[in-house]
C-alpha cells in the first residue's frame, strides 16, 4: 500500500547517507555561514544544522538558479523543534527567517544539557546509500531503522525513513508539493559527530523544501 512507510515504490529511490569526511564540495555541518534569527521561545540563535553544496550533481533535484547552498536549520534547545516549523531562505543576504514556529510544550533545555550555538565545524559528505538502507518491504524497512543514526546521522533524497508516512507536504506559502530533502537523528550510543556531543532524542527531524518559495519546512516524528 503506498500510504504505508515501506514498499516496492521506493525501489528505485536511492539516495545518500551523510557522513563526516573530507568531499570534493562543500557539504558540512555546523558552522554559521547563514544569518540566523532567534528562535521565538528560547532567545537562542537557530543550529545551522547541515549546509549541503547544491553544486553536488547527487543533489541536481534540490537545485535552483537561485540558491547555491541548502542550510538546514533548527532549534535545538528547546520544544520548537517538536512542531512543524517554516523558515525563508534569503540567498542575496544569506539568511534564515522564521515564518511559523507553533510552540505548545514551552520547553527549554536547561543550560547544562544546551546543545552550544553555533554547532562547531566539521566536514562531511554523500555516500550511495545501501541496499539495506531502501524501505522496499517490512523487513527492510526495520533494518533500514537499526542503521540510521547508528551508522550514519543523516539520509539526503532518495527513499524518506518515514515512523508514518505524512498526508501532506505542501508548501504553506504556494500550496505546492514540497520536495522532502532529509532526515537527521542520532543515537546516544554512539558517535557520528566527532566535534560535539550530539543526541537528538527518540525522534527523526525530516526537511522538506519549496523551489517555488525558497522556503524549508521541518517535522518531527518519534521513534
Amino acid at each position: 500500500m503506498i500510504n504505508r512507510p515501506y514498499g516496492q515504490h521506493w525501489k528505485g529511490h536511492k539516495g545518500f547517507r551523510v557522513i563526516e569526511g573530507n568531499d570534493v564540495y562543500n557539504h558540512r555541518f555546523g558552522g554559521q555561514e547563514w544569518n540566523a534569527p532567534k528562535c521565538r521561545l528560547c532567545g537562542e540563535d537557530l543550529h545551522q544544522i547541515l549546509c549541503f553544496d547544491l553544486k553536488d550533481d547527487r543533489l541536481s533535484e534540490l537545485r535552483t538558479s537561485k540558491l547555491e547552498e541548502l542550510p538546514l536549520t533548527s532549534c535545538l534547545n528547546c520544544s520548537t523543534l517538536w512542531e512543524p516549523q517554516l523558515f525563508q531562505l534569503n540567498p542575496t543576504t544569506k539568511s534564515v527567517t522564521v515564518l511559523i514556529q507553533n510552540d505548545k510544550e514551552k520547553w527549554i533545555q536547561d543550560e547544562e544539557g544546551k546543545i552550544t550555538v553555533p554547532l562547531p565545524y566539521a566536514k562531511f559528505k554523500l555516500i550511495d546509500m545501501l541496499e539495506e538502507d531502501i524501505p522496499v518491504n517490512e523487513d527492510a524497512y526495520y533494518d533500514a531503522f537499526d542503521l540510521f543514526g547508528q551508522e550514519y546521522i543523516c539520509r539526503v533524497l532518495g527513499a524518506p525513513l518515514y515512523v508514518n508516512k505524512p498526508n501532506d507536504i505542501s508548501c504553506p506559502i504556494c500550496n505546492h508539493d514540497m520536495q522532502y530533502v532529509s532526515s537527521i537523528t542520532h543515537d546516544f550510543e554512539v558517535d557520528l559527530v566527532s566535534v560535539v556531543d550530539l543526541f537528538l532524542g527518540e525522534m527523526i527531524i525530516y526537511f522538506y523544501f519549496c523551489k517555488e518559495c525558497l522556503t524549508l519546512k521541518t517535522e518531527i516524528q518519534g521513534t
